[in-house]
């Protein structure tokens, strides 16, 4: 059990909004700022920002009706953190066959 004294020192719980996770994983992923300053400016951890990165990535792929990831994306150029979360270990990859 905690006490009173030990409650008051810890830092408060901050609620990011939607429009705020987003624009902390977009800045990842399109290269315009580092992972370690975004998580620095927000205060918060890193796993937390991976967090984010991998539900905004899982529903994108919901959104475009993609169970797996695919591997051809129309010659886009993604940054090489997307790109690394796009080749999850333990993912398998989905094929244009039949199309």
């Amino acid at each position: 059990m905690t006490t009173t004294q030990e409650k008051a020192t810890r830092r408060a719980r901050q609620v990011f909004s939607a429009r705020e996770k987003a624009q902390a994983v977009l800045s990842v992923w399109s290269g315009r700022r580092k992972p370690s300053a975004v998580c620095r400016s927000m205060g918060i951890a890193w796993g937390l920002l991976n967090s984010w990165e991998k539900s905004g990535l899982h529903g994108i792929l919901k959104a475009l009706g993609q169970e797996q990831v695919v591997p051809e994306l129309g010659g886009l150029a993604l940054g090489t953190r997307l790109e690394k979360l796009l080749t999850v270990p333990g993912t398998e990859v989905a094929t244009a066959k039949g199309e």
